[in-house]
């Protein structure tokens, strides 16, 4: 269905305007939801609940998820449009926060990771990234059908940023970093064997590799996240302070600094965070 929705994005994007695209791919994302996706739907509202605490109203986890739907499918707009964009045009959008984090991590002389989660629009953060002259590397799961992976991939190779498979990319993810430029990391996706952290006061597990990486190259970590402005049209990055691994610290204690950071952007932005998938363990009764 996503590989569908975009070809045929791809295609109005020649002849409708920018907004109306943006009001009819989220104008029928309830449709959507009801045809297709009631599983992912019903998962994104029990992570929002988590998000907003034990006294939520279950209304308003349910009004938050269908927002975050929505922005989704926004994103999926602007996802079909990163390939026609110029870099002036990407850097005119974007109102960024805390860049002299990205000037102060580069002056160590390495490489250096970017720890983002699956908020606002990444993939425009990568482009940002790129047209402000630094390149960069996105680790990336592939994903099914592989005719909707190809599609996706060949969308950010158009726009400078370089793939590389989370299954087979460990040499391409450490010659990176040797070479001094970005290793863009999604840190916020479920795994069985990840490092435990606690994300929203319960504990789950996440991959370690961005932290491992660091600590391995001497790498910086810098957090950062790109959303849509919600006072405005465009997009703000934030951006955090490094985080640099301290004799004695290991991939869990700084993968749970990156979280921590990752966190407080989403508490800011619930409507933006499109995780679809359980984030945290079920709850049973003998927890």
């Amino acid at each position: 269905m996503v590989y569908w929705a975009h070809v045929i994005g791809s295609f109005l994007m020649r002849y409708v305007p920018v907004e109306i695209a943006y009001r009819l791919a989220a104008g029928l994302t309830p449709l959507a939801l009801q045809l297709f996706a009631r599983g992912y739907f019903d998962r994104a509202t029990s992570n929002m609940r988590q998000v907003l605490g034990p006294h939520v109203d279950p209304r308003e986890a349910r009004r938050l998820t269908q927002a975050a739907f929505a922005n989704y499918a926004r994103y999926m707009v602007d996802l079909v449009r990163l390939p026609h964009l110029n870099p002036r045009d990407i850097l005119q959008t974007i109102r960024i926060e805390g860049w002299e984090h990205v000037d102060s991590a580069f002056a160590a002389g390495r490489g250096v990771v970017f720890a983002t989660g699956h908020i606002g629009n990444w993939d425009l953060a990568g482009a940002a990234f790129v047209a402000n002259g630094h390149p960069v590397n996105a680790l990336v799961e592939t994903l099914r059908p592989a005719r909707w992976n190809e599609r996706v991939q060949r969308t950010r190779t158009a726009v400078g940023v370089k793939a590389i498979p989370i299954e087979s990319g460990l040499r391409d993810m450490l010659s990176a970093l040797r070479k001094r430029e970005v290793l863009a990391v999604l840190v916020d996706r479920p795994v069985p064997d990840g490092v435990p952290v606690t994300f929203f006061g319960r504990t789950t597990r996440v991959p370690g590799g961005a932290a491992t990486l660091a600590l391995r190259t001497g790498s910086p970590v810098v957090p950062a996240a790109l959303v849509r402005d919600p006072h405005g049209p465009g997009f703000v990055a934030h951006i955090g302070p490094p985080i640099i691994g301290g004799q004695g610290d290991d991939a869990t204690i700084v993968m749970q600094r990156i979280m921590n950071w990752l966190e407080g952007i989403i508490r800011r932005y619930p409507d933006q965070w499109f995780m679809f998938r359980h984030m945290w363990p079920p709850i049973t009764s003998s927890s």
